[in-house]
């Protein structure tokens, strides 16, 4: 009879289960080439579940204590085993059954080998974030070597955070920021189910420095290959290009045709003037591009002459009825709300074009300082920019072909953000949220707009109210 105990191992009764002590060498009779693959196989310390394993697949196999021919073969190779080990096992379990106690198959090998040492991971705690900047650093600060840090980090009790700088905030912007989030709530959703407006008719308009290249890039490269070789005559001094962006939210009709890709342009703030002097790649008086300064006049002209032209001609007519608003930043170039040379170019439009601010010091509430520059930016580091023309081509290369789907997610993505912002109370410490955007998207279940938590909104009403 064959009973359990403690999940390790039976006790056997002598009278039903027979041990055949020849059983061992009789299976070294059978020399086939299943057993000639198990000899390959190297010994290897055992867990103690992969013996328990074993010990009830050989009890499978098992008939009154006996068991069936080339079964020791059969079982290591199950296991990827020496059949050696397998037959330790099954010793085991003949030597408990002739002892009458319970069989146990455990390892009995005990620890060996050099102890780790015990620290206390509340020691990292203790130092100040100043020297926790490299595991060296931090490792001299607690006293232990630099391997055993970088152990502990590979096991992941420790975690590597790049912190980023962020914009000071005062009572004042936090108030702002607030109220720009509740003025993008879609009012008819309230009071039960508050969420945002579907932004497609809100414009997103700023400035960025797109380089040539980066001080530091990174590659993936075979271990054979020879490390890249870059150089440039002064490494603080690498060429670049401010551009002026502007960008919408694709619009897609009812059958989810994409009738507005979201893209309005991009224009680089550069002019063409002779050379003054000779070089090796040009001559004397060749037209060269140069960047200029920007200023206010210089944005405006931009604004009226590059930007409501390209909305004009860009637009979906299904949309020409509603207000469309061109948000930027308060930047001291930017042109005011109330311009009077910009509202008579926008009468001649036949549109209703208006100009907004977002609040200060508020990046992360613009489409494209939260995610769309950066985008771009890595896009334009994948083509070769040898000079400021093919550093402007490839800018207007990687605009004219971005994904309109991305850019939809990126509004997803300032939607999230608005609901990080009212959690803060109008600060900017938090992570911008995931929420499985990809994964939505293939299962044609992506919202155009968030919503809002009820209590949520009801005590940022709270708080501006007091």
């Amino acid at each position: 009879m064959i009973e359990d105990m403690h999940g390790y191992g039976v006790y056997a009764d002598a009278v039903d289960i027979v041990f055949d002590e020849e059983e061992l060498e009789d299976s070294d009779v059978e020399e086939d080439e299943h057993t000639n693959a198990n000899n390959s196989h190297k010994c290897r310390n055992l867990t103690d579940t992969e013996r328990q394993q074993i010990y009830e697949a050989l009890l499978e196999r098992s008939n009154r204590g006996k068991l069936k021919k080339n079964t020791t073969n059969i079982v290591a190779h199950m296991f990827q085993v020496s059949r050696y080990q397998v037959r330790g096992v099954w010793r085991r379990v003949k030597q408990c059954c002739a002892q009458g106690i319970p069989v146990d198959v455990r390892s009995r090998r005990k620890n060996c080998g050099r102890k780790r040492i015990q620290i206390d991971l509340v020691d990292v705690l203790r130092v100040p974030l100043h020297r926790r900047r490299t595991i060296r650093s931090l490792a001299n600060a607690i006293g232990i070597k630099k391997s055993t840090l970088h152990r502990w980090f590979k096991e992941g009790r420790l975690r590597r955070h790049s912190s980023t700088l962020k914009p000071l905030l005062t009572e004042d912007n936090k108030k702002s920021r607030l109220r720009w989030c509740l003025s993008m709530i879609d009012q008819r959703t309230l009071p039960n189910e508050p969420k945002f407006i579907e932004m497609d008719n809100i414009i997103h308009m700023d400035e960025k420095w797109f380089n040539t290249t980066s001080k530091y890039m990174k590659y993936y490269m075979l271990p054979e290959e020879e490390d890249p070789h870059r150089t440039v005559h002064n490494k603080n001094r690498i060429g670049k290009v401010m551009f002026l962006s502007a960008v919408g939210r694709p619009i897609y009709d009812e059958a989810g045709n994409c009738i507005f890709d979201g893209r309005i342009g991009v224009w680089p703030f550069v002019r063409k003037e002779p050379a003054k002097r000779r070089s090796r790649n040009r001559g004397r008086g060749a037209q060269v591009t140069k960047p200029f300064k920007v200023d206010r006049t210089t944005m405006r002209s931009y604004l009226i002459g590059k930007v409501l032209h390209a909305i004009v001609q860009r637009w979906p007519r299904e949309h020409a009825g509603k207000t469309i608003y061109i948000q930027q930043d308060n930047a001291p170039s930017h042109v005011p709300v109330n311009d009077e040379e910009f509202a008579a170019a926008v009468a001649l439009t036949g549109l209703d074009i208006r100009l907004i601010n977002q609040p200060a010091n508020s990046p992360d509430l613009n489409v494209l300082d939260l995610g769309f520059f950066n985008s771009l930016q890595s896009l334009t580091y994948d083509r070769i920019s040898r000079n400021l023309d093919d550093l402007i081509a490839n800018v207007q290369h990687e605009f004219d072909n971005y994904d309109p789907e991305t850019l939809n997610r990126v509004f997803l993505t300032l939607q999230g953000c608005l609901i990080e912002v009212m959690k803060d109370r109008g600060g900017n410490r938090y992570k911008i949220p995931h929420i499985d955007k990809d994964r939505l998207e293939a299962l044609g279940m992506l919202p155009r707009s968030l919503g809002c938590d009820r209590k949520l909104y009801e005590d940022v009403l709270a708080s501006l109210g007091n």
